[in-house]
């Protein structure tokens, strides 16, 4: 924004930022709440509010933005392309994954719901979980992991294929401020029942098909003395009674299987592929 406001070419071109977290506005009870976001929040919102566009990617961050900063932003779902399989541009393939054993999580990580996860693991000792690391998963909480034999860590893998071909279930137990999540709506294209929690933009990601489960969130008010977040405490009764569920109920499983596909493959398709498109060509 810095660079682009003084540019001598500045009246021949737009400039859009495009909102993928609370933490990334310049207001709010989450505010800098993630590392290298929202550096210097008075100068980011004074010159958040001269450009020509502000695009969120969910109606939670779209909410936010407003509540907490007034700020006008246009709500647009991530592209269709996001979703579809790389190598054919077409719907991705629907697993059968009815008869697999592991339960997956991606990005394990405090704020992403790690404490249910390791509460889930300890309910039930003779369910297999597997993680994947990514940006989240710090030293410490690798280490928490590693305390519980039946969980396995992975290392972040470029292709997602490999979680798909693997898990039987996806948990996203995330207890912040979600602005949408991607691996969600990855996962149930491909016919993998999620178990999420209702923060921020998952529900959107998962078109409300259940199981959508109430966490206690971080509220952006309570950090430690490093900055992060305070993690409370959750109740996970519910996230087991779910579990177990998926786990033991074969026709359970399979019925929420389809309807999870059937029902993200026909919000996808009702995403127009030239949408983003005539929005940008709006401001010309």
């Amino acid at each position: 924004m810095k660079l682009t406001a003084g540019h001598a070419l500045r009246q021949t071109f737009k400039r859009v930022c495009i909102v993928h977290s609370a933490e990334q506005v310049p207001f709010g009870p989450y505010c800098a709440g993630v590392e290298g976001h929202c550096i210097s929040a008075k100068v980011e919102n004074e010159m958040l509010r001269k450009l020509d566009g502000v695009w969120s990617v969910s109606k939670a961050i779209q909410r936010y933005a407003w509540e907490h900063g007034r700020l006008q932003t246009k709500f647009l779902a991530h592209t269709p392309w996001t979703f579809l399989d790389v190598d054919t541009g077409r719907m991705p393939a629907i697993r059968n994954n009815v008869d697999k054993e592991e339960i997956g999580m991606v990005n394990p990580a405090p704020i992403k719901g790690l404490d249910i996860v390791l509460g889930l693991a300890a309910k039930f000792p003779h369910m297999k979980f597997v993680t994947w690391t990514s940006w989240g998963s710090k030293p410490r909480h690798i280490e928490r992991i590693k305390a519980y034999p039946n969980i396995r860590i992975e290392a972040t893998t470029p292709n997602t294929d490999d979680i798909w071909d693997r898990i039987k279930i996806l948990l996203a137990p995330s207890i912040w401020h979600e602005a949408w999540g991607l691996i969600v709506t990855e996962a149930q294209l491909r016919g993998i029942p999620v178990i999420a929690s209702n923060s921020g933009g998952l529900p959107e990601a998962k078109v409300n098909v259940p199981p959508i489960i109430p966490i206690n969130p971080v509220t952006g008010h309570q950090r430690d003395e490093n900055g992060d977040y305070i993690i409370p405490d959750q109740d996970i009764g519910p996230w087991e009674e779910a579990l177990e569920k998926l786990m033991t109920d074969r026709e359970e499983y399979l019925t929420l299987a389809a309807l999870s596909a059937v029902k993200t493959a026909g919000w996808l398709k009702s995403v127009g592929q030239r949408t983003h498109e005539r929005w940008l060509q709006s401001m010309m």
